[in-house]
């Protein structure tokens, strides 16, 4: 047998290997990656100015602290949506949606992130205990709850603290109807700690 035969019969040898290798390698998967559509506040008719506010992003488990779109399908059991991811872990997503409702009341001026640690007069802190779908029965419902605290930086006081828990049902289990949900329940959230922000930091004064 010649060199060069010999050459030819090994290389022929490792591109069949090569496909072999190929045709059992699994199918990558599709990913699909949804954002959290933004909230739509309207403008307080008399916005009350508060204190320079930091909404700081959400503590959570390791599981809430993922990108991944939760279902309880049934009891304890927590599985997250095939192919499908949020933009950005759950935390970041609720926090810049907070940020955006105070923005769009009519806040903008005193509103800031932990991303940018900003002066602030008050702390906007939170726990996030749910971010998910679950199930009742047949019927999906998204449910987002939040235990919320107003914190004085200087003092590290508790001002104000209420635990916060939104429900929507919907009637498409596909993604997409997920997230709309998810953005229906997020903005009724929103529109509650707004309110009572507002309501718990009247007659707050600056040190």
């Amino acid at each position: 047998m010649t060199k060069r035969l010999y050459m030819t019969r090994t290389m022929i040898a490792v591109f069949t290997l090569w496909l072999s290798a190929c045709s059992i390698l699994p199918e990558p998967e599709l990913l699909s990656v949804y954002q959290l559509p933004g909230p739509q506040m309207q403008p307080l008719a008399a916005a009350q100015k508060l204190p320079a506010l930091r909404i700081n992003t959400p503590q959570s488990g390791f599981a809430l602290s993922t990108p991944r779109i939760l279902v309880q399908p049934e009891g304890n059991r927590l599985s997250s949506y095939k192919g499908a991811r949020w933009t950005d872990p759950v935390p970041f997503l609720l926090r810049e949606h907070l940020a955006k409702a105070f923005s769009q009341q009519g806040l903008a001026s005193n509103i800031s992130t932990d991303e940018h640690a900003l002066h602030a007069d008050v702390h906007l802190g939170s726990d996030l205990q749910q971010f998910l779908v679950r199930y009742e029965g047949s019927q999906p419902v998204a449910v987002i709850e939040l235990d919320v605290r107003l914190i004085n930086p200087n003092s590290r006081e508790t001002l104000a603290a209420r635990s916060f828990k939104v429900e929507q049902t919907f009637d498409n289990p596909q993604v997409p109807g997920v997230v709309v949900a998810f953005k229906l329940a997020a903005d009724e959230l929103v529109a509650q700690v707004i309110s009572w922000t507002i309501l718990s930091l009247q007659g707050f004064e600056t040190d």
